[in-house]
């Protein structure tokens, strides 16, 4: 039966085109594994909705990914997984969460302080502070909200005026609150698109992109569970609620070159 279940492709979900951050470490790290990506670009962003709209686009996406036949699924969105308590119960394959693999690394990194970025809900919700308080008390933790960041980069605009005003508009603010910080988590998975951007506004501190934490989690669960797949041939698939054309030049910039194929479903 591991046989065969290891075959099965990784299940990847977002609100839009930054889970693709996370697809990206997970076919460096694991070549080998098929993904099924669906990206609800419809609906983005999910970061300004009430918690029950959320719900229901999350169990429409997980129901997708399981009629699939995913082995396990990445919550590739930070605001999604701020309710996976909610979500796990209704579901036999393990879900893992963005934000408890980001808030484990920096436990590990015995961080002093850091400060996240995120959604209005993803702020709202508390996660990050509680979870990492829980792994390590002596961490401060500081959070900063963008209500339209995920927006510009699901729309494209890498590199635009407004995109960059926006990062700047963060950094300023988090300067001005906390001028001694130096580690900053990137608690959108839209936000690593652009990181380039935030690196260039502010060169000296450490942006920490969690896809990494996600992705060396997973290996970690397929390992323990023996399910690593070891195909030749593995594949993307690319679900999207919108325009599949957006995926193109999202793909290009973060260099993800595997076999794919980009699919509408509206």
């Amino acid at each position: 039966m591991i046989d065969q279940q290891k075959y099965k492709p990784i299940g990847v979900m977002d609100s839009g085109l930054g889970g693709l951050t996370v697809v990206r470490e997970l076919e460096r790290l694991l070549p080998a594994e098929s993904i099924v990506y669906y990206g609800d670009n419809a609906n983005c962003p999910y970061g300004n909705r009430p918690k029950e709209e959320i719900l229901e686009l999350s169990f429409a996406m997980l129901d997708f990914l399981s009629e699939k036949k995913v082995k396990i699924v990445a919550i590739a969105c930070n605001t999604i997984s701020t309710l996976i308590d909610d979500l796990q119960k209704r579901y036999e394959f393990p879900i893992v969460s963005i934000i408890q693999a980001a808030c484990e690394f920096v436990a590990k990194e015995k961080l002093r302080q850091v400060a996240v970025f995120a959604t209005e809900f993803t702020v709202k919700q508390g996660n990050y502070e509680r979870l990492i308080g829980n792994l390590r008390a002596e961490t401060e933790v500081f959070s900063l909200a963008s209500r339209n960041l995920a927006s510009l980069v699901d729309e494209e605009r890498f590199d635009d005026p407004l995109t960059r005003a926006e990062i700047e508009s963060l950094l300023t603010t988090l300067k001005q609150l906390h001028p001694e910080m130096k580690h900053i988590i990137l608690g959108c998975t839209h936000y690593p698109i652009v990181q380039d951007l935030f690196e260039q506004a502010a060169p000296g501190l450490n942006f920490i992109n969690p896809a990494k934490a996600q992705a060396k989690a997973i290996e970690a669960l397929l390992l323990g569970h023996s399910l690593l797949s070891d195909s030749t041939q593995a594949h993307l698939d690319i679900f999207t609620s919108g325009d599949k054309q957006q995926y193109d030049s999202a793909l290009k910039k973060l260099e993800i070159n595997c076999p794919m194929t980009i699919h509408n479903r509206k």
